[in-house]
């Protein structure tokens, strides 16, 4: 399987842009789940949809046989090659169970998906911001112009992970971004658990420029 995925890309060669506002190449909604058992938090799960653009870049590349969906071989050839990827970069996640926040200690069970028609249609934006002239990216990290929209209409690709908190726990919270901004992770608002709230944390941001901070979404949990 060709494994040139742009998620590779994007969390190995991750640029500062010049630009006045962080303009991400790719977009992620997230879904935010949790487990629970007796009465405390055991997992939380998070499933991140691609933008339909960048979807179409990665999904044919994973999907050999091109029928549409995936197969146990292609889901586990997949994440054979990017869990270790991801781990090097934390998962991009950040968990806390009343400490300090932490990176999460094991691999995830991985799964992944094809949504199609699309569940997530990003809003628009500039995918080439920082690739123009005068504040150029390395050839092999700019976006470049997107193929038209399938005849089919667009589809997301979704990867699923779910992490084991450390030890159950009656509370909890999880931030997944990229410092860089060079994927745009947000929360998806109307999907957030019973029991749970949406904030900004001011700890976690990307800030091209001194003063436009990006915040990342906190989800915190709590079981009375």
């Amino acid at each position: 399987m060709r494994a040139i995925f742009g998620l590779l890309l994007a969390i190995g060669g991750m640029l500062l842009s010049s630009v006045v506002l962080a303009h991400p190449h790719i977009w992620i909604q997230e879904v935010v789940r949790v487990v629970a058992k007796d009465g405390k938090y055991t997992h939380v799960e998070i499933e991140w949809r691609f933008d339909p653009f960048s979807s179409e870049i990665e999904i044919p590349l994973i999907d050999e046989n091109q029928d549409g969906k995936f197969s146990a071989r292609e889901t586990k050839v997949l994440a054979d090659e990017m869990m270790p990827e991801l781990k090097n970069y934390g998962y991009l996640t950040w968990l806390n169970t009343g400490g300090k926040d932490f990176r999460p200690p094991k691999r995830p069970d991985f799964s992944a998906r094809i949504d199609d028609p699309a569940s997530f249609i990003p809003p628009e934006w500039d995918r080439a911001a920082g690739d123009k002239a005068g504040m150029e990216m390395p050839a092999n990290k700019r976006a470049g112009q997107p193929d038209a929209p399938r005849k089919k209409g667009p589809r997301n690709l979704v990867y699923i992970m779910r992490f084991a908190l450390p030890e159950p726990s009656k509370s909890f919270s999880v931030v997944t971004y990229d410092p860089e901004d060079f994927m745009r992770i947000e929360v998806n608002k109307a999907a957030i658990p019973a029991g749970c709230t949406l904030s900004n944390n001011p700890a976690h941001k990307a800030e091209f420029v001194r003063g436009y901070p990006v915040f990342a979404g906190i989800v915190t949990c709590q079981i009375p």
